[in-house]
């Protein structure tokens, strides 16, 4: 379907983005200047995009009451890829012996690790939709809700706990270790909800709210010549981003239809993507520490990645068409 196809190429877009700058950030040195601007860009965008891109998906489902086993499904699908991330980064890239009590970190999300965070904060987002889906729902529907709910998002950004609590930083800022704490991004979460419902189509509001919020990102940056605060999020951090992810939406509906499907599996297996990229990049490090020290190296490294990933999606999903013709086939011969 064609609002498939747009949110498919949205997040394909995030996708190769991300895994652009892991591949820079763990494999590459000695790199240009502007290597770097484009880092920071893309951490700008990414983890808010893919939120938006969640809220989207969320409010492209449908109504009815979904059972047990497909509400916990995807969230056991990214524990597994959590807890596999940050195990690799622990043993590959830090090079940490394998102990009861990294174990105990890993498992229970009380420490994060390089890399994995994020995957640790979308298992507690489909933990929270798979518990409370309505609640959500009319939180980011109802204007009033909306309202709040925002304001004490931005409000969370002034509060950091540093307790090493289980699963604590995924929720809440800390200073102990990068995260990405689901309240101070929520409201991505909940625009993408709202911008679906609405149409999905960007009005004069939105593009005006984008400019005035990226527009205050601009200032700052002007003034102190600096990004905002990262780890923990700042306000200006979680909006700044908001016109380059307009633009990536509507370029998104723009091209979608015109856009090879095969170039889109990036963003129909996302988490496929997100996490066996971060073992190839782990284990190349691991393996070459950071040989990286050429543009084209950097790019063609990260083409590879992309296209190791793809050529296995590919190979799958013709072997299921071709399992699904077949099954089909026999069933007809059948009656």
């Amino acid at each position: 379907m064609k609002r498939s196809s747009d949110l498919d190429l949205f997040k394909t877009m995030l996708v190769v983005g991300m895994v652009l700058i892991h591949v820079f950030q763990l494999l590459g040195r000695s790199m240009p200047d502007w290597v770097v601007r484009v880092e920071e860009g893309i951490n700008l965008i990414t983890f808010s995009g893919f939120l938006l891109a969640m809220g989207i998906g969320v409010g492209m489902g449908s109504e009815r009451e979904r059972g047990l086993w497909e509400r916990l499904r995807p969230v056991g699908l990214l524990l597994l890829a959590a807890w596999i991330s940050a195990f690799a980064f622990a043993l590959l890239v830090d090079r940490t012996p394998l102990t009861w009590a990294l174990a105990l970190d890993v498992l229970s999300f009380r420490r994060l690790f390089g890399w994995s965070e994020f995957l640790a904060s979308f298992f507690m987002l489909y933990l929270l939709l798979a518990l409370f889906r309505p609640l959500i729902l009319r939180m980011a529907l109802d204007p009033l809700s909306f309202g709040l709910a925002v304001a004490l998002s931005f409000a969370s950004t002034w509060i950091t706990l540093d307790l090493w609590l289980p699963a604590s930083a995924t929720l809440l800022s800390t200073t102990l270790f990068a995260s990405f704490p689901l309240l101070p991004y929520l409201p991505w979460f909940l625009v993408g909800i709202r911008l679906w419902r609405s149409g999905g189509k960007l009005s004069w509001l939105h593009w005006a709210l984008a400019v005035l919020c990226s527009g205050f990102l601009a200032l700052q940056i002007h003034q102190t010549g600096a990004l905002p605060g990262r780890f923990p999020p700042t306000v200006l951090w979680v909006i700044g981003p908001a016109l380059a992810l307009a633009l990536y939406w509507a370029l998104a509906r723009l091209l979608a239809a015109h856009v090879p499907n095969v170039l889109l599996l990036p963003g129909r297996h996302v988490l496929s993507y997100l996490l066996v990229s971060n073992l190839l990049i782990f284990s190349a490090r691991r393996i070459w520490g950071r040989p990286l020290t050429a543009v084209e190296t950097w790019l063609g490294s990260t083409l590879g990645v992309l296209v190791v990933i793809g050529v296995g999606w590919w190979l799958l999903e013709r072997w299921r068409g071709e399992t699904k013709f077949r099954a089909a086939s026999v069933a007809a011969s059948t009656h």
